[in-house]
């Protein structure tokens, strides 16, 4: 397959163009790179807050690393929790038997995949694209990183970055040539998320479209390993459904009817975007004649928008400025292309229209100066609720007000046989609400009040006080 590494315009560029243009394709990249460590370091559990999701993903690594399975009572009383792939839970189980256990860590595994997926970008950028048009697209892919959506994902402990990153892993194969080695990637990433099958009907194009223009490379070791892989990690995960079937069919079932709520008229999720990423990667795909190397760029970003529409939360919305940026890139990838700058220039504002689009759920989020002088809970509540575990007796249980809070404590909790709980029956079923011994509110001006009414745990006290203690019984007035 071959790439456009040639200058923009005829002759010999002068040293000092050179320079210029490898700074300004630095400066995006370096920017984005930057503002991702400083909400991970600086922001910490500031933005986003601690998040129920999280509970649904690090309690159950927790618990593969210490004991040996998935199953966590303070989720589910009577099973495995099956509303998402293991993948990620795996990913994380491993970290936490190699490092320890503590919910930073759970977030910073988020932040360097996030990074890896920058990087994977910037190369991708490197290889379809040169001159003044690699420094397009950097800028393009700078802004889809500095998007907030991009940003909290960077600091959440759930499994999207661990799928983005394969899917752009997987990108790169496929612009590398690699396509069988991409087609595997996708495979074994459905283990991590169901969202990465949308990758999957570009890549099918790409090998219908090398089969029939006899490109498809003759497989070799590495095709031979990564699809040996996807199906170990793919059958694994069919053992775990087969095993569980009956909570996976409960946890499906709720997982759709939680999509339906919002309909195809959800206003923070217009069609439109959808309508305009279509059109441009159907342009580049008009120039591009072949489905290798830049339409495939286009036909991923064009997934990513797809994706971020269909998921409805704020956790995907990252998929709109990216999958635009990528479709930049595609469309600068082609010399010969008239009004190629246009075009991508068009994408690129696409791209920030949407990255900076905010949504009702991100309004109360977003990062203020006064968090950088401040934590979610002061260091000594946390200390105070740690002294509190270590008075209880095993088998104890504690219900922590706002959810996501138990994340700090689940090494203490462990240590001493006590156990976290939720009030609801468990994370897909409201009824019947269970009993507990001990109930832990954790007040702060930073809970995003639209989420109260979805946490039975929490009744706020109204002022800041970090975490009070109350018995199982004592139900106190917001």
């Amino acid at each position: 397959m071959q790439m456009n590494h040639e200058p923009d315009t005829p002759g010999r560029r002068l040293p000092g163009i050179a320079v210029w243009q490898s700074l300004l394709q630095a400066c995006p990249i370096l920017a984005a790179a930057a503002a991702i460590l400083f909400v991970r370091a600086v922001l910490g559990f500031q933005f986003p807050v601690p998040w129920p999701d999280e509970t649904g993903f690090v309690a159950p690594a927790f618990d593969f690393a210490r004991h040996g399975t998935f199953f966590d009572p303070g989720l589910n009383p009577d099973r495995v929790v099956m509303w998402m792939p293991p993948g990620y839970m795996l990913l994380l189980a491993g970290v936490f038997r190699v490092f320890g256990y503590s919910f930073a860590l759970a977030r910073w595994v988020s932040a360097l995949l996030c990074l890896t997926s920058l990087g994977l970008c910037a190369w991708l950028a490197w290889r379809l694209t040169a001159g003044w048009a690699r420094v397009i697209a950097a800028w393009g892919l700078g802004l889809a990183f500095l998007s907030p959506y991009m940003l909290i994902d960077a600091n959440l402990a759930r499994m999207d970055m661990l799928a983005a990153c394969i899917v752009l892993l997987a990108l790169a194969c496929a612009a590398a040539g690699r396509l069988l080695i991409a087609v595997s990637l996708v495979a074994a990433g459905m283990t991590v998320h169901f969202n990465v099958g949308y990758f999957a009907v570009p890549l099918a194009l790409a090998l219908a479209d090398a089969a029939y223009h006899r490109r498809l490379n003759r497989p070799d070791g590495i095709d031979a390993l990564a699809a040996a892989f996807a199906c170990l990690a793919l059958a694994l995960y069919a053992m775990h459904v087969l095993r569980n079937f009956p909570g996976f069919q409960a946890d499906m079932a709720f997982q759709f009817k939680a999509k339906q709520f919002y309909g195809q008229n959800d206003p923070a999720h217009p069609l439109w975007p959808v309508l305009g990423g279509a059109a441009l990667a159907a342009l580049a795909f008009w120039r591009w004649r072949r489905f290798d190397g830049a339409a495939v760029c286009a036909a991923f970003g064009a997934a990513f928008i797809v994706m971020a529409h269909n998921g409805h939360e704020i956790w995907y919305d990252f998929g709109q400025p990216l999958g635009f940026a990528l479709i930049a890139v595609a469309l600068l990838a082609e010399p010969a292309m008239p009004w190629r700058f246009v075009s991508a220039g068009a994408a690129i504002v696409f791209a920030a229209v949407m990255a900076t689009r905010i949504t009702p759920a991100m309004q109360p989020l977003l990062p203020t100066r006064a968090m950088i002088h401040r934590n979610i809970v002061a260091p000594a509540e946390i200390a105070k609720v740690r002294a509190f575990i270590a008075t209880l007796k095993p088998g104890q249980t504690v219900a922590f007000g706002w959810t996501g809070m138990e994340l700090f404590f689940l090494n203490d909790l462990d240590r001493v046989g006590a156990r976290w709980t939720i009030i609801p029956h468990s994370v897909t079923q409201f009824f019947p609400v269970r009993t507990y011994d001990w109930r832990v509110v954790c007040d702060s001006s930073d809970w995003p009040a639209f989420l109260f009414p979805f946490d039975l745990n929490h009744q706020r006290q109204g002022r800041d006080t970090g975490c009070t203690v109350f018995p199982g019984d004592t139900m106190t007035k917001p």
